[in-house]
């Protein structure tokens, strides 16, 4: 059964993605924020270190949990013809990729074809398919709240790409052969206009069995907030609490800020705490009043707020408090970590499936 009841309890099951070609053929212009080909990262990769500590992080949670290697999955879920005509269709339409291109690709075996997917290719002619170097932060893919499994929809076009073989995934791998899908992150296939249907896994926090906890972020939108909030009210859960933040890219996920590490603990970044600062988050509540949707205002911080819903928290803060270092360290994701039990954790960003 996947099923998550708390970011802490004893990890199961998890998707991680190893490094690989996405980020070894990565050049300058991917990391130039100016160019229409800027891919989300500011610095190229050493491939080889890289490797060597995903490995490393693999065999701890390997102590604890069954690990999915995305690579290995998507090769699986290759192997199906529905999977297959999903992916290429749907890139076809992302990249504007020709006819040509299309039918290259549906010739190849799945190994080919899940490499093509995620390390990109220079020979269409018309512009090269990017690799999907952000692939490796599987935590951003989806989320797994109570029993529903919410798929991203990514809102940067770097990675949309990433939404579509996750959504092929989730209906074709049989690690989600029983998993209830929310229908408010149904694949959505035109993501433009005033209120873009986005959402990603780093945003879903659940702090309890009835209590959860999303990030209004640069990545994730008001308008699907209210409509999982809707969702996740009527199947168990008693209220959600929202974070309003920042919409910079400092800040891009909640779980870039703040990050729970034990049932009354957390990692956080502190300036988001500041009264009246440029990064404090506003927190709001969502609860269901007799079949509508209830949106109250919190006055105070997100640690109150989780207090007044009875999860008092002890901040960890990032670098100390100190100014310096904790800046330093949330641009390296320093408040982001994962619970392999309760206090007992790792630095990392992957999809968690299950957790008991």
């Amino acid at each position: 059964m996947i099923k998550v009841t708390s970011e802490v309890d004893r990890l199961r099951r998890v998707v991680v993605k190893r490094p690989g070609p996405a980020l070894g053929r990565m050049l300058p212009h991917h990391i130039d924020p100016n160019s229409p080909d800027y891919l989300l990262f500011d610095d190229l990769v050493h491939l080889p270190g890289a490797q060597s500590e995903h490995d490393q992080l693999v065999r701890v949670l390997r102590t604890t949990a069954e690990v999915g290697l995305f690579d290995d999955m998507l090769i699986e879920t290759l192997q199906m013809s529905s999977a297959r005509d999903f992916v290429i269709q749907e890139m076809g339409r992302l990249e504007d990729l020709r006819d040509q291109t299309m039918d290259k690709m549906a010739s190849m075996n799945p190994k080919e074809l899940a490499l093509a997917v995620i390390a990109g290719s220079n020979q269409e002619t018309t512009r090269p398919i990017q690799p999907l170097p952000n692939l490796i932060f599987t935590r951003d893919l989806a989320a797994v709240v109570g029993q529903t499994l919410v798929v991203g929809n990514a809102r940067k076009k770097a990675r949309r790409r990433e939404s579509i073989l996750t959504w092929a995934m989730t209906e074709h791998h049989p690690w989600f052969a029983n998993a209830s899908v929310s229908t408010n992150s149904r694949w959505v296939r035109d993501s433009g206009g005033s209120f873009p249907l986005t959402i990603e896994g780093g945003d879903v926090l659940v702090v309890s069995e009835t209590l959860a906890l999303i990030g209004a972020s640069e990545r994730t939108s008001w308008a699907m907030i209210i409509g999982l909030a809707n969702e996740l009210l009527s199947t168990g859960f008693t209220r959600i609490l929202v974070a309003d933040m920042p919409k910079q890219r400092s800040s891009m996920h909640l779980d870039t800020v703040f990050t729970l590490t034990d049932y009354n603990s957390a990692v956080i970044y502190g300036p988001i705490l500041q009264k009246g600062g440029k990064d404090e988050i506003q927190p709001f509540k969502m609860t269901n009043d007799k079949g509508k949707l209830n949106i109250e205002a919190i006055n105070g911080d997100l640690l109150h707020a989780l207090e007044l819903e009875g999860h008092k928290m002890n901040p960890i803060l990032c670098g100390g408090g100190d100014k310096l270092h904790e800046a330093r360290e949330q641009w390296s994701d320093g408040a982001n970590f994962v619970a392999l039990s309760p206090g007992l954790i790792a630095f990392f960003r992957g999809f968690i499936q299950e957790s008991l």
